[in-house]
């Protein structure tokens, strides 16, 4: 009678080890691609934060929102069309504020015409991270389908 109480209790510590991992992988993630981002402003292009956030989040499927395009809205405080996305079961989100690339999907448009920091007020860049996690408990599962694990990294342009 105690056993499945305890496997329950079991797998629950497993999902919720899972779940500190995950955090902790999206969220270096968003830091490393932020700090691409600050370094680069005079950059014409996406390319190199695109490569540092699917790279350091390789242990998860990491790809470009793809409404991380030119005309983006702050993810800090995010107006009008383009806005992070809620990305599939299992995958994970990466936006960029300011996006330069000029089409979706962002990784095969990284490069642009545009600087990143095309205005004189912005003097912060941003990078944010989503990653819908899936228990593998189904208890747990049933309980919380919609776990985003979400992650913002502002950084000060230098």
């Amino acid at each position: 009678m105690v056993a499945p109480l305890f496997l329950l209790v079991m797998f629950a510590a497993v999902d919720i080890g899972r779940l500190l991992y995950a955090y902790s992988g999206i969220s270096s993630a968003a830091r490393d691609g932020a700090r691409a981002a600050s370094l680069q402003v005079s950059m014409f292009s996406d390319c190199q934060i695109i490569s540092d956030v699917e790279l350091v989040g390789q242990g998860f499927p990491v790809v470009m929102d793809p409404n991380s395009i030119v005309g983006d809205s702050d993810p800090n405080n995010p107006t009008g069309a383009l806005q992070p996305t809620t990305p599939p079961p299992n995958k994970g989100y990466a936006y960029i504020w300011p996006a330069v690339a000029t089409a979706a999907p962002p990784d095969s448009n990284c490069n642009s015409s545009t600087q990143r920091a095309v205005s004189q007020s912005i003097k912060h860049v941003a990078v944010e991270v989503q990653y819908h996690f899936v228990p593998l408990t189904p208890a747990i599962a049933g309980l919380a389908p919609n776990i985003i694990v979400k992650t913002v990294s502002v950084v000060t342009v230098e």
